[in-house]
């Protein structure tokens, strides 16, 4: 494993975890340095919150080793449970009890004293903006409301890493923007944060790096502007000129082979796309020019994340080893 990463860094080296003849996460070699906001991506039943049940150290690997913040899963469970917070895809709740209560019974589980239990409770009641309505019966919340609260619970005892699973699954737009501005905050104190999440717009503007797995296995990570180009991403430029008869005559004179571009026609104008990423924008205007077309816009496009991602999983056939059994039992997500 790579010494560099640091005591709140996240480091696994071929991870596994098999059920009979099925491996949810098959080899999972990962770096998250300290500090950061990493994304982890994939589709259903890729291996996701397999993975971080692993690194909280709430089930126990196959295969494989895995640090976090220095201590190791399989050998100091309870160090990682110590120093780590949760949030889960899907969070439990006593709904007879109201959120100061509930906040209450986790600070005692984490064994923290009763007078800093009740500091730190009404300190993240403030912060995730439930305080006014802390002595109502968590039965009567909201779904965002709930959220707010797991993300509380999360942050009881104070976690050098959080490890977060879909938060902003089920919410309103208000919601996932009031989550999305919440992990900013946690991020900006030092905490470093691990997001699975299907939003990818959400993972586009939060994360430093990204990983992206399928059937369990990496398929990628990096950057997100290292992923683009991994998934051929060429930085597309689309010019657009007035539809006409005459102007669709010229397009097809276009002087570029017929794989590297395509066009369509869309509210009165021809939008021409050139795909190969060697075009500039000062020699497609020469070229169009030359051709007698008068350009009404040109605009260069990046590759989305939703483009990478299905480039990349899409790339990613199954083998033999991918492919054995039938599908993960349940909660091998």
């Amino acid at each position: 494993m790579d010494s560099s990463v640091t005591d709140n860094g996240i480091s696994t080296f071929e991870l596994s975890k098999s059920y009979r003849d099925f491996r949810a996460v098959d080899s999972l070699s990962l770096e998250v340095e300290e500090g950061e906001v990493f994304g982890f991506l994939g589709p259903n039943g890729a291996g996701k919150t397999t993975t971080i049940r692993m690194l909280c150290g709430l089930m126990a690997p196959t295969a494989g080793s895995a640090k976090v913040g220095g201590f190791d899963v399989r050998r100091e469970g309870l160090k990682v449970r110590a120093i780590v917070g949760l949030l889960p895809e899907s969070s439990g709740f006593y709904d007879w009890m109201n959120a100061e209560e509930y906040l209450l019974h986790f600070a005692s589980l984490y064994n923290i004293e009763a007078q800093e239990g009740r500091r730190r409770t009404k300190e993240l009641l403030e912060r995730v903006g439930l305080a006014e309505k802390s002595f109502a019966p968590i039965g009567y919340y909201s779904r965002g409301m709930k959220q707010r609260l797991a993300l509380a619970r999360t942050l009881i005892n104070k976690p050098r890493i959080v490890f977060l699973d879909e938060p902003t699954l089920g919410l309103d737009p208000r919601g996932q923007q009031d989550i999305r501005t919440m992990l900013r905050e946690i991020n900006d104190g030092g905490v470093t944060v691990f997001l699975s999440s299907h939003a990818l717009s959400e993972v586009s503007s939060l994360c430093d790096r990204v990983a992206i797995v399928d059937r369990g296995r990496l398929i990628a990570q990096g950057t997100i502007e290292e992923l683009r180009r991994l998934a051929g991403d060429s930085r597309s430029l689309t010019v657009r000129v007035e539809d006409s008869e005459s102007a669709a005559k010229r397009i097809s004179a276009l002087p570029y082979p017929a794989a590297s571009w395509s066009q369509r026609t869309e509210g009165g104008f021809i939008e021409v796309e050139l795909r190969d990423g060697s075009h500039s924008a000062s020699e497609a205007i020469q070229t169009f020019e030359k051709l007698g077309l008068e350009i009404y816009e040109i605009r260069r496009q990046e590759m989305t994340l939703e483009q990478v991602f299905f480039n990349l999983t899409e790339s990613n056939p199954a083998d033999g080893k991918e492919a054995r059994g039938q599908g993960p039992p349940p909660g091998a997500a």
